[in-house]
């Protein structure tokens, strides 16, 4: 690779700056992959500092780009000496997490027929190389011819420049991107060998491919370099977003493909108790709304009679009065004990002798269809004051049963002729309460069976409601 120092050759400046530096602007990049940059000699506004080989071959030139920014370029143009051999070496480049790394070159180059007395000498072509290094090899004198670089490839010029061009002051800028890798060291070294060509290397960028931190499903990704090999894609499992939560088990997943491009997630998180999806994010359940789990997408508003005065809520609490039974569900209205029963009325038949009750049901159900009614019996001295009242006793049966009722009639029979009885029908529900009896949800009426002979009963027995209703001994 070395080169001694011959005649200094006639130097065809390739491009005076900032003339071609309009064209250095194009349209964006396309494409989702993020790109990671390792070098970008465009954003330096310092020298380089390139080790260059020998010292009449490339040569640093500063410009300012069309927002007078400046930027550094290397070129060379010893077109009229035969057998150059001019090399490039960049600074030591580390390589970070990629293995496929892209090198972009932008450069412009002289047409050799515009050159006048170098058909024989000019080229219209230079060489890329590559080294791969586990530390810096340092500036000043290139070692790449020791270490055996390898050939990136021979880049040429899709469109190349006359003296007319210049004239016109319009330059024709070259954009050329070469792949090299896999690599396994820690980082490299690029060089670029002139071998008599008018060359003006406006731009080296280098960089790899990743899949770009994102969040999909609730889930986020992180970022992924691209594996060096077109079939090979990198499984990653994502992290479930802040308040949610994946499938046990199941964790979501994408993979990462060469081109830095994430294929299609495969399972999601869902947003916890109390929170709801919005965008990326899980957000707090505003007050007056809930979510009792993470499998319901979105909060809904409390039920009729319930309300949520936090943030984040998971169920409402009912209103005073309000209640709902052990079988409702969070979702279900709060409700409340239905009102008495109406329009109560009895007829007393003497043989055999029996009560025959019949009622209507309450005005006021309490927002629920799982009225049931109940029945107590008192047995009262003729003509003592109801506080003197005891409960009937076993000897007392109803029909078809004293608690649970969902009929609107009941008989008593087995009563004792010459006695004053008082009944009350209480209207209960999911929501009533052991108090219920006691309290004034109920009608009642107080018969009298008049003299006779009080009548032989085989059997009796304790009736008992059931579901939670309140008991009534008898």
């Amino acid at each position: 690779m070395e080169t001694g120092a011959g005649p200094h050759p006639l130097r065809l400046f390739v491009c005076l700056m900032p003339l071609c530096l309009v064209l250095l602007v194009g349209p964006g990049r396309p494409g989702t992959a993020e790109e990671v940059i390792l070098l970008d000699s465009k954003a330096s506004q310092a020298e380089l500092g390139w080790t260059a080989l020998p010292s009449n071959g490339w040569e640093e030139i500063s410009g300012v780009d069309e927002h007078d920014r400046p930027i550094r370029t290397y070129q060379v143009c010893n077109v009229l000496e035969p057998n150059q051999d001019n090399w490039l070496q960049t600074g030591w480049i580390s390589r970070g997490r990629g293995q496929r790394i892209f090198v972009e070159l932008q450069f412009t180059l002289r047409d050799c027929s515009s050159i006048p007395g170098a058909a024989g000498t000019c080229k219209e072509t230079f060489n890329a190389y590559y080294l791969e290094t586990e530390a810096d090899l340092g500036r000043g004198r290139p070692r790449l011819g020791g270490n055996r670089p390898r050939k990136i490839d021979t880049i040429a010029a899709d469109e190349s420049f006359t003296q007319g061009d210049l004239g016109e002051r319009k330059m024709k800028l070259n954009t050329e991107v070469r792949e090299i890798g896999p690599l396994s060291r820690q980082g490299f070294h690029l060089a670029f060998q002139d071998v008599g060509a008018c060359v003006a290397l406006v731009s080296v960028r280098v960089y790899y491919k990743q899949c770009r931190a994102t969040v999909r499903g609730l889930a986020a990704f992180p970022a992924t370099a691209a594996e060096s090999a077109f079939s090979t894609l990198v499984e990653v499992t994502g992290t479930c977003v802040s308040h949610s939560e994946g499938e046990p088990g199941s964790p979501p997943r994408m993979h990462c493909g060469a081109d830095g491009e994430w294929l299609v997630p495969v399972g999601r998180c869902s947003c916890s108790a109390g929170f709801q999806e919005r965008g990326d994010i899980c957000e707090a359940c505003p007050p007056g709304f809930f979510k009792v789990s993470p499998r319901r997408p979105l909060c809904s508003p409390c039920p009729e009679h319930s309300l949520a005065l936090e943030k984040a809520s998971t169920f409402c609490v009912c209103q005073d009065t309000y209640a709902r039974s052990p079988t409702d569900p969070p979702s279900a209205s709060c409700t409340r004990p239905p009102s008495a029963p109406r329009d109560l009325q009895y007829s007393l038949s003497r043989s055999p002798l029996a009560l025959r009750l019949r009622w209507l049901p309450p005005a006021d159900s309490g927002g629920r269809s799982d009225v049931t009614y109940s029945l107590l019996c008192l047995l009262c001295g003729r003509d003592g004051p109801a506080g003197a009242c005891q409960p009937c006793g076993p000897r007392v049966a109803f029909v078809p049963r004293q608690a649970g009722l969902r009929e609107r009639a009941a008989t008593l029979l087995h009563l004792r002729p010459g006695a004053r009885y008082t009944v009350r029908v209480a209207a209960l529900n999911g929501v009533s309460g052991p108090a219920a009896a006691a309290g004034a949800t109920y009608a009642q009426v107080t018969v009298s069976t008049g003299p006779g002979v009080i009548p032989r009963v085989p059997s009796a027995r304790w009736i008992s409601s059931r579901g939670g209703f309140p008991v009534f001994p008898v």
